[in-house]
């Protein structure tokens, strides 16, 4: 092999992951691929389907999971059918937190590291390819740029589900940079990465006394508070929470029964409302079904 020439190739490659447009471009791409707005439930499901699906006397095999987990058959068909087939369909199941429970060596962490490791790669592909604000902390889907008073036309005129709400800082920017001009706001495909945090996220808990609900949603920057004059600016909000970053894929969680409350209430809140309580803020939402795994469970908004 070349290395000059493979590295070449490479950069290439990453080059063509690097699309930038206004709001209005995005929307010519969402009249041709409508299926780049789906939410989290619904990219895994087509994720793991894509790798192909055999059906045999005992139920269905997914390619996605061959190569590492074995002897897992049934369990697996009731993950992807029962859960997050039905999740990618909104129905309700895609409130509750999924929750992977069992003994030591029982393929509980691997089928995380395998969906993970999927979902960096099939962002890379074109059927997988992801859009956000440019800019937003959260990665955030731009159709939440639409009043909710035009949804509904919206929706029926393109074909598409639009389910959540602007972050404070998206919503700051709109109003103070684009005078409210939303199809100027800039849009970039994302690519998701555990490494960079886009996307994917992972949270572990510590010792309940040092363990810091901040490490989950944010926190209030202070050094910028004189700056800007409040604390409940959006500027003055660090939007780094392992849930602020996952957004729109997949958050681990692991030993989730080992974590103090408070850490649980919000997990709760986001399942089943979308969104959660922050700082000086109103609801933020998360609204592309995070999936939140955690480590004996997923949780996806």
């Amino acid at each position: 092999m070349d290395v000059l020439e493979r590295l070449q190739q490479y950069r290439e490659q990453e080059k063509a992951l690097a699309w930038e447009g206004t709001f209005l471009d995005y929307l010519d791409l969402v009249k041709k691929r409508p299926e780049i707005t789906r939410l989290a439930h619904a990219r895994i499901y087509d994720m793991i389907v894509s790798a192909g699906v055999k059906n045999t006397e005992n139920g269905k095999k997914y390619a996605f999971f061959e190569s590492e987990i074995f002897g897992l058959d049934k369990t697996l068909e009731r993950l992807v059918e029962d859960y997050f087939h039905s999740a990618a369909r909104r129905l309700d199941v895609r409130k509750r937190i999924l929750l992977l429970m069992g003994p030591v060596s029982g393929g509980k962490s691997t089928i995380v590291a395998l969906l993970k490791r999927g979902l960096e790669r099939y962002t890379r592909t074109e059927e997988g390819a992801v859009y956000a604000i440019k800019g937003c902390p959260m990665h955030e889907e731009p159709l939440h740029l639409i009043p909710h008073e035009l949804r509904e036309e919206f929706s029926k005129e393109y074909g598409v589900y639009i389910e959540g709400n602007l972050c404070p800082s998206c919503r700051l920017r709109v109003e103070e940079e684009f005078n409210g001009q939303i199809e100027k706001v800039p849009v970039e495909r994302i690519v998701f990465s555990e490494e960079n945090r886009v996307g994917i996220g992972t949270f572990s808990p510590s010792d309940p006394k040092s363990q810091d609900i901040a490490d989950l949603t944010g926190s209030i920057d202070f050094s910028t508070i004189a700056e800007y004059g409040s604390e409940s600016d959006p500027r003055a909000y660090r939007f780094d929470g392992e849930l602020n970053k996952a957004n729109r894929g997949i958050m681990e969680f692991q030993e989730m029964l080992k974590a103090d409350e408070k850490f649980l209430y919000s997990l709760l809140s986001l399942s089943q409302e979308g969104n959660f309580k922050t700082g000086r803020f109103a609801l933020i939402s998360a609204d592309e079904k995070n999936v939140c795994s955690l480590h004996q469970n997923i949780y996806l908004n």
